[in-house]
């Protein structure tokens, strides 16, 4: 047995069969803006099927239509006429309007050709010559004036185009080119339905498939949950708009949920490489052929490449019974892809959904596990907290996110909002303000406590310990318990200390649960703590921070007497260092001074008292620089002694 199928998935809104209409029926809607369509016919011998389309919904067209001919039969090419770019065509003819020319620019496109024009006063024919500009008079001014000269029969003739009334190609080539060029810019605006030709060729009657993706709006999900003492109903609707131009009748329902990639290629119209122009003479002289690089393909918005067979959001075709007819029938071979974390609804029974009309389908019906709650988180409200109810989904469904109007012993409590809830898996949902309970938050930060002290290799770590506790004041003011559901922000760096466990963990918050009795005060506390660290590197920490540290009365003796050894000797190094400066302050003013007497004995009689006394003077003072500075290497060399066995002292302790 032969069978074919071809495969290009799915986006034609309203699609229609011109001729034997395939009965729609299965529709499955994503929630990333599509919709697939699936219809199942039978057919006689060889067949055609005309589809009826709009010209903007052919790119999906050509992206995602599945053919599939089940016994035996096989699917000829799928027939179109494409759709030459607008501007492409317009230049192709002989007279180009695709720029929208001016009356001055058309009749230069035809110069040579026969025209005839008629103005206010006559009918003027001939040939067109050229088109000029000239500055004529007008109001005590010039202005300029385009004319076309024209070779009449009596001679040249130039008329104003400003003054041209009508215009008439006399040539019926040309004046065709002109009208199909209007009718080809005429046809751009089009937005009549394209027809598309699925051909199937084959014996006998037989059954064949069609299925497309479709551009649809969002599903959307709706819930009511009804409350009573002891029991809880969860009701799920789903809306669903038929947007398409055909009935939805008796059809198979499937909402998927995720959100599968999908987007736009421009397909339908023509795509033309810009080839580069070679020089006849050139490439006459030169053996081998130019190189030039083509142009990447073009996709709308930078989009990946056009996903396989199922997966544009791994679209649930249901091909499984007919893998033997589609290996056979299939002209080229396409893989399939997982659905991955999709989650679909099944709708059980037949629907009928009539065109451009919405319905609410019901999804779920089915008592669920509930708890009444109420939610307290300081951040939403100060004061009380908020009535709602943890919900855990005990069906086999996923939930969609959607609206929940909850229904509370008998009447309206309030609205919700749902996020997608897995089975198993619990969310509490608030609806309304419970005023029956007051919560009073008090916050205690504590002094930070040192506990641990050590220096290790020429730095001294201290660890200290933070705490800081919350205090909740809660008061139920009704007649009926409560069990309220704390919320408390959460930091990485803060550990809970007490209670030792909160009820779970909800993002960076923690949550915890305390039983409120009717008409009672309780009081609850939230104990954190966290570790910080802090480090001193003893030979380059400022002696303030180092005499701070002695004043902390909980450090061990050990650790007080090896700072205080190192106070001793970094004042002894420091006493060294500012005798050295001193020292050196001697020396710039002994060189300062002995500049001055060396100006002054460049002025003065070398055989005067004075310049004598100025001589003694310098003698005196280079004995005592000598001094100076044999007292700075003293002092330094003490210095560096003292440094180096403070550096050996800190690195060898290990306190």
């Amino acid at each position: 047995m032969r069978s074919a199928w071809t495969v290009l998935v799915v986006a034609c809104v309203g699609a229609s069969f011109a001729q034997e209409p395939l009965p729609i029926t299965r529709v499955v809607l994503f929630r990333s803006g599509v919709g697939y369509i699936e219809r199942v016919g039978q057919i006689s011998g060889d067949r055609t099927l005309v589809m009826s389309m709009r010209e903007s919904q052919m790119n999906d067209l050509l992206k995602s239509l599945v053919l599939v001919d089940f016994d035996g039969g096989q699917i000829l090419p799928v027939q179109y006429t494409p759709r030459d770019p607008l501007a492409r065509t317009l230049s192709a003819f002989a007279i180009n309007i695709g720029d929208n020319p001016s009356l001055a620019t058309l009749l230069n496109r035809l110069r040579g050709a026969p025209v005839e024009l008629r103005t206010a006063g006559e009918t003027i024919e001939g040939i067109v010559l050229s088109i000029e500009t000239r500055k004529v008079p007008a109001n005590e001014t010039v202005v300029e004036q385009e004319f076309v000269n024209l070779m009449s029969k009596d001679g040249i003739r130039s008329v104003a185009i400003s003054a041209v009334r009508s215009l008439r190609v006399r040539d019926e080539r040309l004046q065709k080119e002109l009208q199909d060029a209007l009718n080809a810019l005429g046809t751009g605006l089009d937005t009549t339905r394209k027809t598309v030709e699925l051909r199937f060729r084959g014996h006998g009657t037989r059954r064949v498939l069609v299925g497309y993706l479709t551009e649809m709006p969002v599903w959307k999900m709706t819930y009511r949950l009804v409350l009573r003492e002891g029991e809880a109903l969860l009701q799920g609707w789903a809306i669903v708009e038929n947007t398409t131009d055909e009935d939805w009748r008796n059809v198979r329902v499937e909402l998927v949920s995720g959100n599968p990639v999908s987007f736009v290629q421009n397909l339908y119209e023509p795509v033309y490489v810009e080839r580069p122009r070679v020089d006849a003479q050139v490439q006459a002289r030169e053996a081998q052929a130019p190189k030039t690089d083509l142009p990447e393909a073009l996709l709308r918005h930078g989009m990946p490449a056009v996903p396989e067979l199922g997966g544009v959001a791994g679209a649930p075709l249901r091909l499984r019974d007919a893998e033997a007819a589609l290996r056979e029938s299939i002209l080229e071979m396409a893989r399939g892809q997982e659905r991955g974390v999709l989650f679909d609804y099944r709708i059980e029974q037949p629907v009928t959904v009539l065109r451009q009309q919405s319905a609410m389908l019901p999804v779920v019906n089915r008592p669920v596990q509930a708890e009444l709650v109420s939610l307290y988180n300081f951040a939403t409200h100060p004061t009380h907290p908020f009535f709602g109810v943890k919900l855990t989904n005990t069906t086999e469904l996923t939930l969609m996110e959607g609206p929940v109007t909850v229904y509370l012993n008998g009447s309206y409590g309030g609205d919700a909002q749902l996020r997608a809830l897995e089975p198993k898996n619990d969310q509490v949902l608030t609806f309304a303000l419970d005023l029956g309970v007051e919560v009073t938050r008090l916050f205690k930060p504590t002094p930070s406590q040192l506990v641990l002290a050590r220096i290790v290799k020429g730095v001294l770590e201290q660890q200290f310990r933070l705490q800081r506790e919350h205090v909740y004041q809660l008061r139920n003011r009704d007649s009926k318990a409560r069990v309220v559901l704390i919320e408390q922000p959460r930091e990485d760096d803060w550990q809970l200390v007490e209670p030792q466990n909160a009820e779970t963990l909800i993002g960076n918050h923690y949550r915890f649960r305390v039983e409120l009795a009717p008409l009672q005060e309780q009081t609850f506390r939230v104990v954190e703590q966290k570790v910080e660290r802090r480090t001193y590197a003893l030979l380059k920490a400022e002696k303030s921070e180092l005499m701070l540290l002695l004043e902390n009365y909980s450090l061990s003796e050990a650790l007080r007497q090896a700072l205080t050894t190192i106070l001793e000797r970094r004042r002894e190094i420091g006493n060294l260092s500012a005798a050295i400066q001193a020292h050196e302050a001697k020396i710039k003013a002994i060189s300062d001074d002995q500049a001055r007497i060396r100006e002054n004995m460049k002025v003065i009689d070398r055989n005067s008292a004075l310049y004598r006394e100025y001589m003694q003077k310098l003698a005196q003072q280079e004995r005592e620089l000598e001094q100076t500075r044999a007292d700075i290497q003293r002092l330094s060399d003490q210095k560096a002694r003292l440094q180096r066995e403070l550096e050996e002292y800190i690195a060898q302790l290990d306190v």
